[in-house]
């Protein structure tokens, strides 16, 4: 094993995959119980409280005391290095009571140590991996400063360069914005060490701030944003700042690739957390039209309501299942999880804004509301885009996909070929993630043949609604499930035309040109993944005869709504599965249970 591949050894241990599934709720159900009810004004770290801390433009400090107590940073530290980290898989859904709450505390404690650790944990040597640990365990924290990106936003407009030096080396250069830059024990940056922005272009450094001599360090100031608005986002200017040998990670030069192999994972884990901001949207609109009703009238009294919140509900649990095969894929398909993940970090948060939007109708002048029980749901509208990096990372991710379009047109999807059931199933560990293998991604689609699959696969098959009925499965008394074969069926032919329209992609000498075309198939290809994930997650549950989640409604609901995205002609949903989707929405509501795949128990 290579020493890099050393990275995760413990990625399956401590937990079995009987159990595995009952153990991250319960951790859930305990970072829940630990930071209260959000909804009690006297909580500390409620919503009243949260609000009031970002009307002052403040991290609010209650918040970072009791995520330190809790030690959260060891979800963030590999098990090897004395950390509960054990795939990244389940580290979305544990910081998602974060979400819920503030996503200016999850965001400031954990997501971006978060994303400068897993550049270390993939790439760095042990003791850089050793050194990363033992901030993070103490409670500290790692701050990340990116290269500049084409797409620019106030996080990547800006870089270091790096030169060598007698003794090792010299950083100089600002950067703007750098969130946690004035408290953050450790900073990974990205330097350029060479023109342009490909091989050999950029190095990355480990080092702390505080240690080097200050007299070459200036800083400057904070930089405020729109949303998020207690971020303590701040500007560092280097110049010619020494670091030692040992700061520099991985080899010289080689920046971009190193960087390549962690940001599938960061862009595949992130959205997982943000759907916690949207679990508390759609939690404070079904309360709010059960307290005062919708529109002016009873909740029952109105569809438009019920059609809004059972929408958001499955649209949420579609972006769950997306999340979830992602973040799996990342450890059991890592050669073919580079576009995955691309697309999840597109589709995601475009979920999880549309339907905040969607819910604001809901609450109509109340969304408005700057306090009380209510006004966390504009502050979460507002926080989205400043936390997923709005317009400018969907530009990135579609531009990510779009080069890879002709390859996957070429792939053999109608054959069914076999996709790993372990992509699916939430109670299965994952084997440890393997940084050289992350490193050799090249685009291929192990995920839209499972279409072609899942509908050779009873229930789904796609001999007819008749062929259903007979076998006494979903829709076997013409309610929830009857239309599935028919959305099947809907999909294969969304899939042939997709695979069609991206043998006609621009390429030249067999590279990819640029080509207007291919934006508007991004959007399409991951709808039909995201379509993929949900058949697999239904078809392969653990949950039990009477679990919400083995229930077709859910799955026939979420397909009916991707195949009206796709511009499908997609069959009229029997009129019982909008209604069981949103007996479970309320449900959920009263009992305080995660409006996820988890259904993790809430404190309010």
């Amino acid at each position: 094993m290579t020493q890099h591949g050393a990275l995760i050894d413990a990625g399956v241990a401590g937990s079995s995959p009987l159990d595995r599934l009952g153990l991250v709720r319960n951790r859930i159900a305990a970072v829940e119980a630990a930071f209260g009810d959000p909804w009690d004004r006297m909580n500390p770290v409620g919503h009243t409280a949260i609000i009031a801390a970002d009307d002052a433009e403040e991290l609010l400090a209650a918040g970072v005391e009791r995520y330190d107590r809790l030690g959260l940073n060891a979800e963030l530290v590999p098990e090897q290095y004395g950390g509960k980290l054990d795939g990244l898989d389940t580290l979305g859904p544990l910081l998602r009571p974060l979400y819920r709450r503030d996503a200016t505390l999850a965001v400031a404690c954990g997501l971006t140590s978060f994303m400068g650790s897993m550049i270390v944990w993939l790439n760095g040597d042990r003791a850089q991996r050793q050194r990363v640990a033992d901030v993070l365990l103490d409670s500290g924290r790692v701050a990340i400063a990116f290269q500049r990106f084409e797409h620019e936003n106030e996080f990547v407009r800006e870089e270091f360069r790096a030169v060598r030096s007698v003794g090792g080396y010299l950083l100089q250069g600002r950067k703007s914005a750098i969130n946690n830059a004035d408290s953050a024990d450790l900073l990974v940056a990205f330097a350029g060490v060479g023109p342009g922005s490909g091989a050999g272009s950029h190095s990355i450094f480990l080092f702390d701030p505080a240690a080097v001599p200050q007299a070459n360090v200036r800083r400057l100031g904070r930089h405020k944003t729109a949303g998020a608005r207690g971020l303590q986002i701040a500007g560092l200017e280097l110049r010619d700042c020494p670091l030692p040998p040992e700061a520099l990670v991985g080899e010289w030069g080689r920046g971009v690739e190193l960087g390549l192999r962690a940001f599938p994972l960061i862009h595949a884990t992130v959205p997982s957390m943000v759907i916690g901001m949207a679990d508390t949207a759609l939690r404070t609109a079904a309360r709010f039209a059960q307290q005062r009703g919708a529109f002016s009238r009873p909740l029952a009294e109105v569809p438009r309501a019920r059609a809004a919140l059972a929408g958001t509900f499955v649209d949420l649990l579609a972006g769950d299942c997306l999340s979830l095969v992602a973040t799996r894929a990342l450890h059991v398909l890592p050669e073919e999880c580079d576009v995955l993940a691309a697309v999840v970090k597109y589709l995601v948060p475009k979920l999880v804004g549309e339907s905040l939007y969607r819910l604001s109708v809901v609450m109509g002048d109340t969304f408005h509301a700057r306090h009380g029980e209510h006004a966390i749901f504009r502050k979460h509208l507002r926080d989205l885009a400043t936390v997923t990096f709005g317009h400018v990372s969907s530009a990135v991710c579609q531009a990510t996909i779009a080069p890879y379009l002709p390859r996957i047109a070429a792939d053999r999807w109608s054959t069914g070929q076999e996709t790993p059931s372990v992509l699916f199933r939430q109670d299965e560990a994952v084997p440890a993630l393997d940084p050289e293998r992350l490193a050799h991604f090249g685009g291929r689609d192990g995920l839209c043949a499972y279409v072609g699959h899942a509908t050779r696969t009873w229930p789904i098959g796609v001999a007819g609604a008749a062929a259903v009925d007979a076998a006494g499965g979903p829709g076997a008394a013409g309610g929830p499930g009857r239309t599935l074969p028919r959305q099947s069926e809907l999909l294969l032919e969304e899939l042939a035309e997709l695979q069609e329209a991206c043998r006609g992609l621009g390429q030249l000498d067999g590279q990819f040109a640029p080509d207007t075309r291919a934006f508007p198939l991004t959007d399409r290809y991951a709808l039909v993944l995201t379509a993929a994930s949900c058949l697999g997650v239904w078809l392969n549950t653990s949950a039990g005869p009477g679990d919400f989640l083995a229930d077709p409604a859910w799955l026939e609901m979420a397909l009916h709504r991707i195949l009206r995205r796709l511009g499908q002609p997609a069959p009229d949903l029997p009129p019982e599965v909008e209604v069981r989707v949103f007996e479970e929405v309320l449900l959920r509501a009263r009992e305080a249970t995660s409006y996820d795949l988890y259904g993790s128990r809430l404190a309010g």
